[in-house]
């Protein structure tokens, strides 16, 4: 009986693990992103949010290992990746002085456990313009 119980305190832990280090690695694939985009902001003229996407989208999955490294499902953007441009002085935007762009990347995963289904994680960085 404490076999058995002893396996899946080690499954839900690994589980744990693993999902702390997804999340530590799409927080580094999302500020890459965000620095891509936000470059291409910054461009004269500025680059599109479609330029910016993909170009985020890129970055974000070399960060992570190359095409493809990331995967998702569920209700996220296609390629796992959005951007957003947000511009001085508009709300909800904290900081009223320098125009962001935001990222979000999103990556499901597959617990060792499988009571709980698929997870999906996401991380946000943000750059300035």
């Amino acid at each position: 009986m404490v076999l058995p119980v002893a396996v899946v305190i080690l499954a839900l832990a690994a589980t744990g693990g693993e999902m702390v280090m997804t999340d530590i690695g799409l927080t580094q694939a999302a500020r890459a992103g965000a620095i891509a985009a936000a470059h291409d902001a910054a461009a004269t003229p500025p680059d599109s949010i479609g330029v910016q996407t993909t170009d985020a989208r890129t970055a974000a999955n070399n960060e992570q290992g190359g095409v493809g490294s990331i995967q998702c499902s569920g209700a996220v953007p296609s390629g796992c990746v959005s951007v957003v441009d947000m511009k001085a002085g508009v709300a909800p935007l904290e900081n009223r002085v320098v125009s962001l762009v935001q990222v979000r990347v999103w990556e499901t995963i597959m617990p060792f456990v499988p009571i709980f289904g698929n997870v999906t994680i996401q991380a946000e960085a943000t750059a300035p313009q």
